[in-house]
């Protein structure tokens, strides 16, 4: 029987629509692995908090796992909206490189964000801060979330 947990992380991006389970190991929500032709296993994986989400397409070869790409999404309302993705040719993966690059990711929408926005003296290191701190949002929200068990009536609302 999944718990709301499990239903609110598929609510949140419907993409993930098949079961999905929180491991502790990555620090995520994972969907099951598929094996291709050649052999190699490839996943989903979301981390979220009230702000974000963020899904990692992973891949696990004979020796090692890779990361294939990275979507960040924003609450649009309840809704999520993909504001930014990178794709990756043999990123090992490493939690201290996948974080980086992550807020890598969120560093570069949100500098593109405030120009649309006409936001300016914002400096490069305020910048790194701001995604350092949603990215470690995300990851802190997901572990906490993932370690507890919530009962229908905690039903975890994603509205910012």
């Amino acid at each position: 029987m999944e718990n709301s947990l499990t239903l609110t992380v598929k609510n949140a991006l419907p993409q993930l629509a098949g079961s999905i389970t929180y491991n502790d190991v990555p620090k995520m929500f994972l969907t099951p692995g598929y094996v291709s032709q050649a052999g190699n296993m490839y996943q989903e994986g979301v981390r979220l908090s009230r702000r974000m989400a963020v899904k990692f397409s992973i891949g696990h070869g004979y020796a090692h796992s890779f990361l294939n790409g990275i979507q960040v999404y924003v609450w649009d309302g309840s809704k999520p909206k993909m504001v930014a993705q990178r794709t990756y040719s043999n990123f090992w993966w490493s939690e201290r490189d996948t974080n980086l690059a992550v807020k890598d990711v969120v560093k570069e929408y949100l500098i593109n964000e405030s120009k649309v926005q006409g936001v300016n003296g914002i400096s490069d290191k305020d910048f790194d801060k701001i995604a350092s701190d949603l990215v470690g949002d995300a990851l802190q929200t997901t572990v906490m979330l993932g370690n507890q068990v919530l009962t229908s009536n905690n039903v975890l609302q994603l509205k910012g």
